[in-house]
């Protein structure tokens, strides 16, 4: 029983991980980023520009656990969905209406995890031109920060369209099932 009930909780777990990942990022990112045209933020600015491209640094480090979280809430919703023996979830019509619901939602974060993956090339295109450092100190649009605000963009967006809502499924996912 408390084998299942870890299988269960499980896609949920690992997305409470990686969407506090995304939202890490945003917070300790965004205030490097967040610069406009007085002098002090123009100052803040070619500070930001030189540090930035040692954000790489961090990313490689964290780029094992994102290759882990995502692939864990994937196969463990998956898991979920092929163990439907108790009852508890089963997208058969004459099951209970729990079930069903738990069977649609574990699919819907799995799905909605895999989303995750297409808005990789993009965001590491970003990432790469910060970490290049070939970016123009004095050109607004072209130097570090204009990589990584778009980065931050993308990040943003991933979160909100996928991150955030397969959370969200896994939840009620493991409600349903639990309940």
């Amino acid at each position: 029983m408390a084998g299942l009930a870890l299988l269960r909780v499980a896609p949920l777990l690992s997305a409470t991980s990686y969407i506090t990942f995304t939202f890490s990022e945003d917070t300790f990112i965004r205030p490097l980023v967040h610069t406009g045209p007085s002098a002090p933020a123009t100052e803040l600015r070619r500070h930001a520009n030189r540090i930035l491209p040692a954000h790489n640094t961090f990313v490689r480090r964290g780029l094992p656990f994102i290759f882990l979280s995502y692939p864990l809430s994937i196969a463990t919703a998956a898991a979920n969905l092929a163990r439907q023996d108790d009852g508890s979830l089963s997208f058969a019509g004459d099951a209970a209406p729990r079930a069903r619901a738990a069977a649609a939602f574990y699919t819907a974060g799995m799905v909605l995890s895999v989303l995750h993956f297409p808005f990789g090339p993009a965001a590491m295109a970003c990432l790469n031109l910060v970490g290049q450092d070939k970016g123009v100190d004095d050109d607004p649009k072209a130097d570090n920060t204009a990589a990584m605000a778009k980065w931050l963009k993308i990040n943003a967006i991933r979160g909100l369209v996928a991150d955030f809502p397969s959370w969200v499924c896994y939840f009620i996912a493991f409600l349903c099932v639990m309940s």
